[in-house]
């Protein structure tokens, strides 16, 4: 790792490696009551009845619940409401919930589970994005099976064909994976002693997640509060509701407090997947190796139920044309409704398995004309200040070209690109992404934030942003320090509470700590200011004599009074500042168009075993455009760790399914990159921003995926010799591979 500042020890590192990080799953306490789900046993089928008298007359058992016991809002969803709390008539996944016990023991609660009578009658099954599409199909919803649909061209298709001098055509297939996490879905729900409800959950939301479950409740919104817990992993997994309001519902009914907590094999079952993509592509240059045409159709399945679906198919559709720039540009997307369990938000978003295509086609064209990757690249790259990939407006950005030209200096491009090394076949790759940040157009775009003095002389802000393993107490209170003229130890970030925090939209990659630093860069200054007016009253001074500084306010070098002092005589009226920013969404008039963009370009090597045909990740050098680099530690976590989960999606994880059932339920069949898999990293990270920018960083959270993938894909292209179209690279497709070029 090269240029990155010194790293600080995180803030949470001593409860982490204590043990005791405060995960929802460590929060027990005397007299809960261990919740269960009883999940269909069918992909799809009619609920024809359900009994639960024997289960709810079993000792011990305090609440049954079926879709009966809901007193008001019973789906939920986001941009379609779609997805039953507890099914009432049909279920359309293998674990679909239909009912859930609380009892006082976890034994009690299984057997209670097992007393529920559910009759049910078979519907034909949906396993295949295309058949489900298909006029004599099954419809899965009211509205049929086709989910969403995207459609955007610009330029003269017909010229642009004509004038190419090579065109590449290829069909890609990437790969159902699954997030993996260290804690699976789970938490408690506690009443508050007055009337009302505390859930402790891992959430990127915690507003949202209150808003529904006092719907569900039948409940104001102020009897519901939630506070999302620090994560055992979510990597997208846990951005929507999960069994949240099951376990608000159990609670609600007994009257007690509730833990729920799913094993391995229901939340194999019941969790989100990375949606599975089919993507046909053509691409076309002119003899000069200049991009002439792209036309791409993609094909999702998002499974059972809408959750991100539409979402990830318009960042599928909006990273197709990668950073390059086209004379013509036709894409088609297409998001179906199957049986096939439930597809949501995984990091890299929809992005990730366009990139991959993209950039096998890129490498496929550059070898046409007989010119290097990286030139290629450079050659066709878009304008810092054109428009983005759908036309819209976006803020200015140089980091495709930045990124580009790093990894085409470094001496790994420099060398040899492909060479045999007896037994190993070794090949190098190069890759080029930029990757949206925030949300779309008509997105929850904006945050609100709260600068305080607290009575004890914390500097507080105060945001609903929620730690997801990212740093964000870190990341705060760098920031507090760059924009506020404070000491880290004066700041308390108080995030993830819905009593104690503003709404500030879901935590989405690395959006927190951009917003962050937007609203302390435009009001810091008044803030200080605030706290200046406020000591000079205390004080019977003037306030432009005063500055604040570590550890409280400063007059001519010299600590006049710290901020616990001044709390103290400020008698309760303690200064606060309310921030409220709208700086994410595109002017343009574009539908799911993003604002901002960050850039990534990437080197790996790779060797494939000639014996076995394993693959193994040897070496990745990612150069990060994404600006200023808020907390090092942060920041190398989330490249770090993103490549990995880009390496898995490559080289090992997948996620099938036969008759609507996942093949692997747990991790010992379904397999991820260990610490021993992972490759050799250089981090080559690129804080310059465009003179007069007013965004700040861009995102790292999801960028070390979409650009790891690509690089590993385009690597092993090199060393086979041959194009990668269908993800993960099997031992056996090598093997095929190899024994055919012989």
């Amino acid at each position: 790792m090269k240029n990155i500042p010194a790293l600080q020890v995180r803030p949470d590192a001593q409860a982490k490696l204590g043990g005791n990080p405060g995960y929802p799953s460590d929060r027990v306490r005397e007299g809960q009551l261990h919740g269960a789900i009883l999940g269909s046993p069918h992909p799809h089928a009619e609920i024809v009845s359900i009994d639960t008298s024997a289960a709810r007359a079993l000792p011990g058992v305090h609440a049954v619940v079926t879709h009966a016991d809901i007193p008001g809002a019973s789906r939920y969803g986001l941009r379609v409401v779609d997805r039953p709390v507890l099914c009432s008539r049909r279920v359309r996944c293998i674990g679909d919930p239909v009912a859930a016990v609380a009892a006082e023991t976890r034994s009690l609660a299984e057997q209670a589970l097992a007393l529920i009578r559910v009759d049910y009658a078979k519907l034909p099954l949906v396993d295949d994005a295309e058949y489900a599409l298909a006029l004599d199909c099954t419809p899965l919803h009211e509205c049929g099976n086709l989910l969403h649909r995207t459609e955007h061209r610009r330029g003269d298709a017909e010229a642009a064909r004509a004038g190419c001098a090579h065109v590449v055509e290829a069909v890609y297939e990437t790969p159902r994976q699954m997030h993996a996490y260290l804690e699976t879905e789970g938490g408690v729900v506690e009443p508050d002693g007055q009337g009302g409800w505390v859930v402790h959950f891992g959430c990127h939301n915690p507003e949202r997640d209150r808003q529904f479950i006092a719907a569900m409740l039948a409940l104001p919104p102020e009897r519901v509060r939630v506070v999302g817990t620090p994560v055992g992993g979510s990597y997208g997994g846990k951005d929507e509701l999960t069994v949240q309001p099951i376990a608000a519902l159990l609670a609600w009914k007994a009257g007690r407090a509730v833990r729920l907590h799913l094993e391995r094999p229901q939340s194999v079952d019941l969790g989100v997947k990375r949606h599975a993509m089919r993507i046909h592509m053509r691409t076309g240059c002119d003899a000069q190796g200049r991009l002439r045409l792209h036309e791409v159709n993609i094909l999702a399945d998002t499974g059972a139920y809408a959750t991100h679906g539409p979402e990830v198919l318009d960042a599928a559709q909006e990273h197709a044309v990668g950073p390059y720039r086209y004379d013509a540009v036709a894409i088609e997307g297409r998001l179906a409704y199957t049986n096939n369990g439930i597809a949501g938000a995984f990091r890299g978003f929809g992005a990730v398995q366009v990139q991959f295509a993209l950039e096998q086609q890129i490498d496929q064209l550059a070898r046409a004309v007989d010119m290097d990757g990286a030139e290629f690249r450079r050659m066709n790259l878009e304008a810092f200040d054109g428009p983005g990939p759908l036309g819209q407006v976006v803020a200015p950005f140089n980091g495709p070209r930045l990124a580009l030209d790093a990894v085409a200096r470094h001496p790994l491009w420099q060398g040899k690109r492909s060479w045999t090394d007896g037994r190993w076949r070794r090949g190098v790759g190069l890759a080029l992404v930029h990757r949206s940040d925030g949300f779309g157009r008509g997105g929850p775009n904006g945050t609100r934030l709260v600068l305080a003095l607290a009575q004890d002389g914390a500097l507080e802000v105060r945001t609903g942003f929620t730690e997801l393993g990212q740093n964000l107490v870190g990341s705060i209170r760098a920031l507090g320090v760059r924009w506020l003229g404070c000491d880290a130890r004066d700041i308390r970030a108080v995030i993830g509470d819905s009593a104690l925090a503003p709404d500030a939209g879901p935590v989405a990659a690395s959006r927190a700590t951009t917003l962050v630093w937007q609203a302390l860069a435009t009001d810091g200054q008044r803030w200080r200011s605030l706290l200046c007016e406020a000591a000079a009253k205390a004080l019977g001074l003037d306030a432009p004599s005063l500055r604040t500084g570590p550890g409280g306010l400063w007059v001519a070098g010299e600590l006049k009074i710290g901020y616990a002092e001044l709390a103290s005589l400020l008698d309760g009226n303690l200064p606060e500042l309310f921030i409220e920013l709208h700086g994410e969404e595109t002017p343009s008039e574009v539908e799911s168009a993003h604002y901002v963009f960050g850039a990534c370009a990437a080197l790996s090597q790779v060797s494939l075993d000639t014996w076995t045909g394993a693959v193994r990740v040897e070496r990745i050098v990612i150069a990060a455009a994404v600006g200023p680099v808020v907390s090092p530690m942060g920041f190398l976590g989330q490249m770090e760790g993103g490549a990995v989960i880009g390496q898995g999606m490559v080289t090992t994880e997948s996620l099938p399914l036969q008759g609507g059932r996942y093949l692997a339920r747990n991790l010992d069949g379904y397999l991820i990159p260990t610490l021993a898999d992972a490759p050799d990293m250089e981090i080559l990270p690129i804080e310059d921003l465009p003179e007069g920018d007013m965004i700040g960083p861009r995102g790292a959270g999801e960028i070390g995926v979409n650009i790891a993938a690509p690089a590993i894909a385009n690597a092993i292209g090199a060393a086979l010799g041959t194009p990668v179209r269908q993800l993960p690279v099997t031992p056996d497709h090598v093997l095929d591979v190899l024994e055919f070029a012989e």
